[in-house]
């Protein structure tokens, strides 16, 4: 889960029939004093008991006392639960590989997108440039919320152009280069200095 800090996230699990219920306490409540949290990421997996111990082993040196926060970039250990075997759960209907592909691309080039640095805020809207009647609010660093759902720029445009029966053959998609804030394509946004 991310949370109201930036870059600051929340790594834990629990069981697949609480999931639903576990995640809105989590967001109306907090965890460790820290509000804001919102679903980013969650992954079915065996032995996950393990796999979250691990996770918080090889994290460690990025842990907030002892609890289940950490000062980490939300996009690598996003990348990481991707290349574990296992099913996503959120967010729904994903391509696993391709978001593997997509995240690890995004890493190498050492540049990933965010509204915050464009100076943008949460609540503020974007629209699809196709079809400027399809608009997404700001909820997060890098994420919007469409139609009740959080989304990444990627996947959510793959999803409206799948919706619209237009996908390209490679089926992958730079979220900035289809929403515009103002009128001006979000990848043509200049970052601001923080």
């Amino acid at each position: 889960m991310t949370t109201a800090v930036s870059g600051l996230i929340k790594i834990g699990q629990s069981g697949i029939n609480n999931f639903q219920e576990r995640m809105r306490f989590l967001e109306a409540n907090g965890y460790y004093n820290v509000v804001g949290l919102k679903r980013f990421f969650a992954i079915e997996l065996d032995d996950y008991v393990d796999k979250e111990t691990l996770l918080h082993d090889i994290f460690e040196k990025h842990r907030v006392g002892e609890s289940e926060l950490f000062a980490l970039d939300q996009e690598l250990v996003r990348q990481l639960l991707l290349s574990f075997e296992g099913k996503i759960i959120y967010p729904e209907n994903i391509n696993q590989a391709k978001e593997f592909d997509e995240v690890t691309e995004i890493r190498k080039q050492g540049k990933l997108f965010s509204f915050y640095k464009k100076g943008l805020k949460n609540g503020d809207e974007i629209l699809f440039i196709k079809d400027k009647n399809i608009s997404a609010k700001i909820c997060g660093e890098r994420e919007v919320e469409y139609q009740g759902q959080i989304w990444k720029l990627s996947p959510l445009a793959y999803r409206i152009f799948e919706q619209r029966g237009e996908l390209n053959t490679s089926g992958a998609y730079q979220g900035a280069n289809y929403f515009e804030y103002n009128g001006k394509k979000l990848k043509d946004i200049p970052d601001k200095v923080l």
